[in-house]
């Protein structure tokens, strides 16, 4: 009688220790290595790969890995290569990394030969091919001039220096913190023995006349000082409600309404003038001394928490026009670089005042506290989205991106320059510890390093 068919009769007769002593037999006979089962021949074989075989379009910072259906062993000289090339695997558990440098519009095959790859009883998988392709990046076709007619020799100079540099090295900035003040930049100097190359200020307040507790020199005087030792001059402008004089420029703290910019009759057009004016007077200050400077104002504007963004991308571009052809054609400034503020949204040409009016791209990025990765997929976004014609910045930012990886990624941004305050000085975002990293580079532009372009 079989002991399933026994168990049962035990079962009926309520013999309960013989079917516990024959379930333990059972159990027993289950967990006995059967020494004259056949070895296993069975190779490991290919689950899947990142990137899948036939793959396009493939990020050149894709870790290449191999999933196998079984523990593997490889080879000691496996001779796995990559378009004929020797390259390194290494080998953990059931996958393999293929240790190498992507570059953009290639096509590659990777062949991991029927020698190289293993299960723990030597049972060698076939060769493996897989052919993938990576991602296509255009060349940058920078324009070569300047969109302001009769642009100054040393406007120029300047532009001449950022595209020669661009895609090589990358310059250091700073922001003023409150906006007339070199604050952060000598912090930084303190910290690292070197200056940044790029101070930039804030005209913040500057439409507010007549007030005591406002520098309006500083700019100027602190600029003109900083261009004397070969640095960089950028001004931006958080432009305060010009109707009310409230101070706001949120959009939730003010109603100004910048679409009637088109109205030349209108209240809020006649308060633009005004405060347009009033700027491009302290903008002829560094005209007259022969400063160049990068100009940012309208920063931000598809967010649209600022009143310039408010009313959606037709009047942001009015506006920004109004104040171009007013700065450049009726107060005949001819020393400024237009950096224009996007993002990647797939509106971003829809706010785009356009080629002949901007000369640098930039960007604002806050990635979060301590995130000094890489930013070439929103680089090679907004370098796609503009068609390359232009020097692409990270105008404004909280943790900077290792330029080491910038380099290796590909996104060497013309300039960073993280905002004032916590976000240069702290450890949470920059800090003293990676301003020295930063400043350890070759390839990171400080003031030091700076020719004269005057």
């Amino acid at each position: 009688m079989w002991p399933l068919e026994y168990i049962l009769v035990m079962f009926k007769k309520k013999d309960f220790p013989h079917i516990v002593f024959l379930v333990f037999l059972l159990l027993l006979n289950a967990c006995t290595t059967d020494t004259n089962s056949p070895a296993d021949k069975v190779a490991p074989t290919l689950m899947s790969s990142t990137p899948a075989n036939g793959a396009t379009s493939v990020g050149v910072n894709t870790i290449i890995t191999l999933q196998f259906t079984e523990q593997i062993v490889l080879a000691s000289n496996p001779q796995i290569k990559l378009n004929n090339t020797v390259v390194t695997a290494v080998l953990s558990h059931r996958s393999l990394t293929i240790t190498t440098t992507l570059q953009p519009n290639t096509t590659y095959t990777l062949v991991v030969p029927n020698t190289a790859v293993s299960d723990v009883a030597g049972n060698f998988a076939k060769e493996i091919t897989i052919t993938f392709s990576t991602v296509t990046i255009t060349p940058f076709n920078i324009s070569a001039n300047l969109v302001t007619p009769n642009p100054s020799t040393q406007v120029v100079n300047l532009y001449n220096f950022l595209k020669q540099n661009f895609g090589t090295k990358v310059i250091s900035g700073t922001m003023a913190n409150y906006s007339t003040n070199i604050t952060e930049a000598t912090w930084v100097h303190d910290k690292t023995g070197k200056w940044p190359t790029m101070t930039s200020f804030d005209f913040i307040d500057h439409t507010n006349q007549n007030q005591n507790w406002i520098n309006y020199t500083a700019p100027f005087t602190l600029g003109q000082d900083w261009w004397n030792n070969n640095g960089i001059v950028g001004l931006m402008w958080h432009w305060r409600d010009p109707l009310t004089k409230s101070g706001a420029f949120y959009t939730a703290d003010t109603s100004f309404d910048v679409s009637k910019v088109s109205d030349v009759n209108s209240a809020e057009y006649k308060a633009m003038i005004v405060d347009i004016d009033l700027i491009s007077g302290y903008l002829h200050q560094f005209k007259d001394a022969g400063i160049p400077v990068i100009w940012r104002p309208l920063h931000e504007a598809s967010g649209g928490w600022f009143w310039w963004g408010a009313k959606g991308p037709a009047a942001c571009k009015a506006l920004w026009k109004v104040m171009f052809d007013r700065m450049v054609n009726y107060h005949g400034l001819n020393n400024m670089i237009w950096v224009w503020t996007s993002d990647t949204a797939d509106s971003a040409l829809d706010w785009y005042p356009g080629d002949n009016y901007v000369d640098i791209i930039g960007m604002d990025i806050y990635p979060g506290n301590n995130h000094h990765e890489s930013q070439y997929v929103n680089f090679n976004k907004v370098k796609q989205i503009f068609s390359g014609k232009k020097i692409l910045t990270l105008s404004e930012c909280g943790s900077v991106p290792d330029p080491a990886l910038m380099k290796s990624n590909g996104d060497m941004w013309s300039w960073f320059m993280p905002w004032n305050g916590d976000y240069t000085e702290s450890d949470v975002h920059n800090g003293a510890t990676w301003w020295n990293k930063f400043f350890s580079y070759d390839y990171v532009i400080t003031r030091d390093k700076m020719p004269s372009l005057k």
